[in-house]
């Protein structure tokens, strides 16, 4: 049978991997975009990631609770199980979303090529997430606390980044009657990519539990209050 750290290390090697299958779903979308067209070979690799990624959020969740069942583990460990498995939702979430927005391209692609000449906007949005997806996998790896802190900060670009491509496809839409439906479409794939970065970002500070015991979320609550 094996001991608790060992069942710790096991899961965390699951979390590990869940990880570069998102990443592998953000590189997909990537290459769509620019394609600038809808790839069926990769949508469907897409669909087999996601179910992957699905399967991994229920190994992690079943292990982790027998994990704490079986061992009633002390404050650190306690946290670390904890914070996987909330990591493990957001992944599973993140996943859902970077298949939806495939389904959109889908969806513009099935409207004409009106779209194609604008995607490298949403692409400039997806270039960031990417990036901030990857120094929190670099974070997550080497438990390295500023490296943790840096992605926070990070969250006011992809703010700015949002608010630049609202603003140029809101411009497209009152150029041309025939640039709202895809524009609509732009918009709301900007949004799950800003949702997207929102589970980062929510990603960052659970690691950061995870290393420090710092609960940001509840600072930020008593903040409030």
């Amino acid at each position: 049978m094996r001991n608790l750290h060992e069942r710790i290390d096991a899961i965390n090697e699951h979390f590990i991997e869940m990880t570069k299958n998102v990443e592998r779903l953000l590189r997909i979308n990537m290459e769509m975009l620019k394609k600038r067209s809808f790839e069926r070979s990769l949508y469907g690799e897409a669909k087999v990631v996601e179910d992957r990624i699905n399967a991994y959020e229920v190994k992690i969740k079943e292990d982790s609770i027998v994990a704490i069942a079986m061992f009633q583990p002390a404050a650190g460990d306690l946290r670390s199980l904890l914070s996987t498995i909330e990591g493990s939702k957001m992944l599973e979430r993140m996943g859902d979303l970077l298949l939806a927005d495939l389904k959109l391209l889908r969806e513009m692609e099935k409207k004409g090529d009106l779209h194609k000449p604008h995607l490298d906007l949403v692409g400039e949005m997806v270039g960031k997430v990417e990036e901030i997806f990857t120094a929190y996998t670099t974070a997550l790896v080497e438990k390295d606390d500023k490296k943790i802190y840096s992605i926070l900060a990070l969250d006011e670009e992809i703010n700015d980044i949002r608010d630049s491509v609202v603003k140029k496809v809101i411009e497209l839409m009152k150029e041309s009657p025939d640039n709202v439906e895809f524009g609509n479409l732009l918009l709301l794939s900007t949004k799950k990519y800003e949702r997207i970065s929102d589970k980062i970002m929510q990603l960052g500070r659970s690691l950061v539990y995870n290393v420090s015991g710092d609960n940001l979320r509840k600072q930020e609550l008593i903040k409030k209050n």
